[in-house]
Parts: C-alpha cells; structure tokens; sequence
C-alpha cells in the first residue's frame, strides 16, 4: 500500500509499518522522545496531532514501529478529506522513528530538544542514558529528564545535592554548553489525579535561555513552571513545598485543639466553623475545605464518633521532613514557624513519654472565661496570620540558597504551581502572596505593602491566640513561633544585648558600639581591670626584653 509520491514533500525514506511503505519528508523532526511509556506515548503523540514533527525511539528497536503504526491508525481516519494537505505535512505523518541514539539525533533538528521517559526512580538507568547519549549532541542542545509518570506514582524526594541530573549537569554537560533540565511532578490531591480535565503540574529546572526554547512544547501538555537555573532548584523548591504545607496544616490541628477545649465545640461545631471560614475571605483553601470535610465525617468502623477521634496522635517522620530546618540553619535563616510545625510532629511520635508525663504535669484549672464568637474570629485571623509567616519563612529559605548556588530561583513560578487544581496549598491567600513575589522590588513576603497592611490590622487577634492557649494549657507552636517571628523582624533593636554583654563579661569576646567605629570589650568589675593592668604590664615587659635583644643583636 504504497502512498503517493507526488503529493508528497521531498522523499528522504520509505519506511515500512506494519505492512505498509509510508514515505517520509526530508525534513528535520522538532524534538525528539526516548521511552515509549504511556506517558512517553501520549507527549509524542500530543505533538505530532498537531503537526509538530516528532522522532521517537525505544529501548527495544522494534517498538517504535508499533507506536506509529498505532498512532497513524488513529489520525489517517480524520484526514479522509483532507486532499489539499500533502501527505507529508499531515498530522499522522508527523511522527517517525529512530533504530537508536545516532539516527533519533540525526533526525532532530539543532539545537535538538531529547525528552528521555521511563527513568523515574532509576538513576542509574539515566546515566546509562546520558552515556550513550552525551557524544552525539553539539553545544545548545537540551535534554529532560521527565519527572513521575503514573498519577499513582510515589513521589520520590531526593536532596538537591543528589540529583543526577544536576550532577551529571555539572560533570559533564555544563562545560559542553548542553543544556541538561529535570521535571519533578507535583503531588496532587488522589481524586483529582484520575480526572482527566485537570493536567499533571511540574516545576522544572535548568537554564534560563534553553527553558525559553522548551517552554511552548511543555506548557501546550502540561502545567510545568521554571523553577530556577538548575535540577537541583527545582529539588530545592520541592522541598521548600513540603515544608510549607506542613507550616500550613498545624495551625489548623492548634485551632480546632483550642475550640474543643476553650468553647467545647464539638465536630460537628468544627466542620461548620471550617465551613464558614473557607466560604469568607481570608482563608478559602483546600486544607480548610478538607479541614471540614474531615470533622463531619462519622466513624465507619465502629457506632460511634467521627474517625478524626479514632485516629492515633502521631506523625511519622521522614528524613527529608528536616531538609528545610536543616538548610535554614546552614543558611542562616530564621524559621520559627517551619520548625515549630517540625517540631509538633517530633512530639508526637514521644506518645508514651506524654502518657505518662500526662500524670505528672498538670494542666491549668483557673480559666478565664471567654466569648466564643470571639475567639472563633480571633482563631481565623491567627491562623490566616500564621500561614503568611510560614510562606515568608520558606520563600526566604528559597532566596537565600538561591543566592549562595546562583540559581536565579522563580518564586512566582513555583507559587503558580503549588496553586495548581489538586496540590495541597490550593488557596486565595497563595494568588495574593504571588502578587506580592511578582513585584519588581520584592524584598521580603511580611514587608509587602498590602501584605503588611493586613498583618497590622489583625494581629491582636493573632497575640490574644497564644495568650488564651497557654492560659488553657494548649500548646499552639506555630501560632506562638509565627508571632515571634513577626516581632522579631519588626524589631528595630532586639533583646540581645545583655547576651553579648554576658559573653564579654564571661570571655572578653568583645562588642561593637553604635556610637563609634572598632572593637570593644570592657572591665565589668574590680577583677576584670586588674587582670588588664596585670597583661598590659606583662606585655609592656615583654615588648621591653624583645626590644632590648634586637638591640645587643643589631650591635
């Protein structure tokens, strides 16, 4: 079944498919695909319904054939009529294959752009890829590494310094001006995964410029946001996530702790409240609306209660739980909040060192009496007022290893991400804090102007939170180390001082002034000055004998 010559392109080859001779145009294909998995199949196929030439290649040499004889089954059915389109320039004949690496370069056009799939969770197998690969490319040419493929799929995290990607880029790539990229897909909400209206999200890192080429070949399949100029931010922003959401979860679990304890409301009373919250302006977001959905929910085990009450009061850690805490500390970077939601979990997997403790220590029983409205309106400004504080924490984080690495990180890019359809911080706080990000001289999320506006206007419900939880023997980590934070940024001179004056009175490690220029360190009592007459003598001495044996020397 031979197709016709003369209402083709230019023949380069015919290539025979399932039988058939199919006549190829001569033209160079647009991208180029390695690993026909499912999803490595429908971005081919994606393209090349749309008449982006696409060369596709496999593990196995003869798959590729099957993939385009499938493919080509599919579309020549809508082209019956189209008789004025030469059949070269079709959509079903936009896809071809590849025997291997030489002959998929060979037909990409420069600068080639290799989306490699079927690697997730296998490095060793992409550097296999990369060593077959790396010699045949010339300088610009761009390489993807194509993130978890199954919604299904367990999300492995890995730290920025292990990604293969990133060191491979570095090894090798960099110094020969190939431009290597990694996508990491987003976790998403497990219903939403399986709706197909809603696209797979993924931040993606790797060089600016190149980005810019890939952008339009991405953006028509998936949402896919740039992190930042390396794999290893895109890693790092991932991680920043995590933290976040849960900086972003325990101020919740503290506000429903204290409306049990302080108004005793019971579930019911929660998901309504919940309910309210997310249906007002400042808190609409999917934690709130599952929040909700959550305190409703009844007991489907056993008659009686809701499952929340069933449920054990631990958290388990994992060790990629406490990067951020870690890589804040190395950076130097204040977060309270992000450790204090850390912290919560640490405390709770101490289940039988509280149980007993409980016997121990006692709780409050002189309690104030509070109006519930109130503190339920104060509850929603705390917790709207704490979350703001654990995205300025984590956004900070990001700043700083952005700048230390030389990333260029896109805060606002990886916010839109977070924000997609299904991801856990889904919120209308998260599209005002990206408008604050987008601004030209963002410096810090808490100085913003309407930012800041807010956070003044609510924060003495934010401050009577902590005071009403201690009076009650609540412990609310987040709310309290959020507070502290905003007050000690806001601090124009902190409560420090004595602490660098009680280090010199201890060690003479000195001091600087605000008055004048230099190092300082002071007598603080009788003894201090006269073990500094005694080390001036004694130094005034020593000068005195040096000088006097350079003297008999010289003579």
């Amino acid at each position: 079944n031979l197709c016709s010559i003369k209402d083709s392109a230019p023949i380069q080859s015919a290539q025979v498919i399932h039988g058939k001779i199919y006549i190829m145009s001569q033209r160079l294909c647009t991208i180029g695909i390695h690993g026909l998995t499912s999803i490595g199949q429908q971005f081919a196929a994606h393209h090349a319904s749309s008449k982006t030439r696409v060369c596709i290649s496999d593990e196995d040499p003869s798959f590729p054939d099957l993939v385009i004889g499938e493919y080509r089954n599919q579309t020549e059915l809508d082209e019956r009529d189209q008789h004025d389109v030469p059949l070269a320039e079709r959509a079903s004949r936009s896809m071809i294959g590849a025997s291997g690496w030489k002959e998929l370069v060979q037909r990409v056009e420069h600068p080639r752009k290799i989306f490699v799939f079927g690697t997730y969770g296998d490095d060793e197998k992409f550097r296999e890829v990369w060593d077959s690969l790396s010699s045949l490319l010339q300088r610009g040419d761009i390489v993807v590494r194509w993130g978890a493929e199954d919604g299904s799929d367990e999300i492995i995290h890995k730290f920025y310094t292990e990604s293969v990607v990133e060191n491979l880029s570095k090894e090798d790539a960099q110094d020969r001006g190939i431009n290597l990229f990694e996508m990491i897909r987003l976790e998403r909400d497990r219903v939403i995964v399986e709706k197909e209206d809603i696209t797979e999200a993924f931040l993606i890192g790797g060089p600016k410029e190149a980005y810019e080429t890939l952008k339009p070949l991405l953006q028509s399949y998936a949402a896919v946001g740039h992190a930042g100029n390396s794999a290893g931010c895109a890693h790092y922003a991932s991680m920043i996530q995590r933290a976040i959401e849960f900086g972003v979860s325990q101020p919740y679990a503290e506000a429903a702790e204290m409306l049990r304890v302080v108004t005793n409301f019971v579930n019911q009373d929660f998901g309504r409240i919940m309910n309210n919250w997310n249906n007002g302006d400042l808190l609409p977001s999917y934690v709130l609306e599952i929040s909700g959905k959550i305190y409703y929910k009844r007991d489907d085990l056993t008659p009686n209660g809701h499952i929340v009450n069933h449920m054990v009061d631990c958290v388990d850690l994992k060790d990629s739980d406490t990067w951020a805490a870690i890589e804040a500390t190395k950076l130097g970077v204040p977060v309270p909040t992000l450790n204090a939601a850390l912290e919560a979990r640490y405390f709770s997997v101490m289940k039988d060192d509280r149980v007993e403790a409980s016997s121990i220590l006692k709780s409050p029983t002189d309690t104030p009496v509070i109006f519930k409205d109130q503190a339920v309106d104060d509850l929603q400004k705390a917790i709207y007022c704490t979350i703001i504080t654990a995205y300025a924490e984590g956004i900070s984080i990001l700043l700083a290893a952005s700048e230390v690495e030389s990333w260029d990180a896109n805060i606002t890019e990886c916010l839109r991400i977070w924000n997609h359809p299904g991801s856990f911080l889904v919120s209308n706080m998260l599209n005002k804090i990206m408008s604050a990000c987008e601004k030209e001289n963002f410096k810090h999320l808490l100085i913003d102007e309407e930012i800041s506006a807010k956070l003044n206007e609510l924060q003495m419900s934010w401050r009577r939170m902590p005071a009403l939880a201690f009076c009650y023997g609540i412990p609310c980590p987040t709310f309290c180390a959020s507070l502290t934070y905003y007050d000690s940024y806001r601090m124009k001179i902190m409560p420090i001082r004595l602490l660098r004056a009680q280090r010199d009175f201890f060690g003479g490690h000195g001091y600087e002034r605000f008055d004048r220029d230099g190092y300082f360190s002071s007598c603080w009592t009788r003894d201090h000055t006269m073990q500094k007459k005694k080390r001036a003598a004694a130094e005034a001495l020593e000068k005195e004998m040096a000088d006097v044996q350079n003297e008999r020397k010289r003579r």
